[in-house]
């Protein structure tokens, strides 16, 4: 089952799952920015799950390996790429939002969200292993590194008042805290694996 989905495949469902999600959503609004509050929330949240598999794909191959986790690593830069499809339609929409309607948000607020974008396609147009050779693979490393860190900051920040109010969107931050917990994990076994050697 899971072949169907290897490689660029991968972009079949996810592409069509969005533009379905976001016609139907207009046309039960009666048009574009009628729908744009019950746009938002769900297409961050789509984002963050494949942003979740991405960013833990490592993690859960060195803790469980099997062939789910496997699967993952394989795919993980088309995981990625997803994410940066689904998340920068929801950047598009945050936008319309803003210039549409009479939605704002403060400087600081925006400075900050703006900063995890430049992250994402910054790390988006590195996807590939010749950005890799170019930038070399200390520097590659350390920019998905510290990019990928950074929208899970955002992620959990955005979202940690739903774990003091505990409701249907308390999953996000819940999950983002196991994210790190198996980063965590991997990185304690990986370093006790090298110990013992």
């Amino acid at each position: 089952m899971l072949a169907l989905f290897e490689g660029k495949r991968i972009f079949v469902p996810v592409i069509l799952l969005l533009a379905a999600f976001i016609t139907s959503q207009i046309s039960a609004a009666g048009g574009y920015v009628a729908a744009l509050p019950g746009l938002m929330i769900p297409t961050a949240h789509m984002g963050f799950i494949f942003f979740f598999f991405a960013f833990t794909a490592s993690s859960l191959a060195r803790l469980a390996p099997g062939t789910g986790p496997r699967f993952l690593m394989r795919n993980r830069r088309y995981i990625g790429l997803s994410f940066a499809l689904i998340h920068g339609t929801h950047g598009v929409l945050v936008l319309s939002n803003l210039a549409l309607t009479d939605a704002s948000r403060t400087l600081p607020v925006l400075a900050v969200g703006g900063t995890s974008y430049l992250f994402l396609i910054a790390m988006t147009l590195t996807s590939s292993g010749a950005a890799v050779r170019r930038l070399g693979a200390k520097r590659w490393k350390r920019l998905h590194k510290v990019g990928s860190y950074y929208i899970w900051a955002i992620f959990l920040v955005t979202s940690f008042e739903q774990l003091l109010e505990p409701g249907p969107r308390s999953w996000l931050p819940i999950m983002a805290l196991v994210a790190l917990g198996l980063r965590i994990a991997a990185h304690r076994q990986g370093k006790g694996k090298r110990a013992a050697q």
